[in-house]
């Protein structure tokens, strides 16, 4: 999510941190894994936001003629990715990316799973827009 192995590491370290501080409301079972989960994904967001304060660079559109199509479409997604709202980016990359279950992106989130349905849809249609615009 952070696309930065330094980074990564630093919230992950945060995200434990933070389970150690409050172990006293963590729930038992299975509800464990989503409420780390759902602390990782804040932390992640956090850096992410605090990123953005301190750039405010555009990034460049991808260039549709490059010669390797597959790392074209990779940063063409990255780049849609990073013009998503975040609330949108963050439902896409837990369910593309992690490979968790829209229920179970729900459930991280603290959101219906109607919402994430609605949350992948939107950021279809925004993928089929930008490329229709290229």
């Amino acid at each position: 999510m952070l696309r930065d192995d330094a980074a990564a590491e630093d919230a992950t370290q945060e995200t434990f941190l933070r389970v150690l501080r409050h172990l006293e409301k963590a729930p038992d079972d299975r509800e464990a894994l989503t409420w780390i989960y759902r602390i990782a994904t804040n932390q992640c967001l956090n850096v992410l936001r605090d990123a953005r304060r301190r750039t405010r660079d555009p990034d460049p559109v991808p260039d549709p003629t490059h010669p390797e199509s597959a790392l074209a479409d990779r940063n063409f997604v990255a780049h849609a990715l990073r013009r998503t709202p975040r609330k949108v980016s963050v439902v896409v990359w837990l369910h593309h990316i992690d490979g968790l279950a829209q229920g179970d992106v729900a459930a991280v989130l603290g959101i219906s799973r109607r919402t994430v349905v609605n949350r992948l849809s939107h950021f279809a249609k925004s993928l089929r827009r930008l490329a229709d615009r290229r």
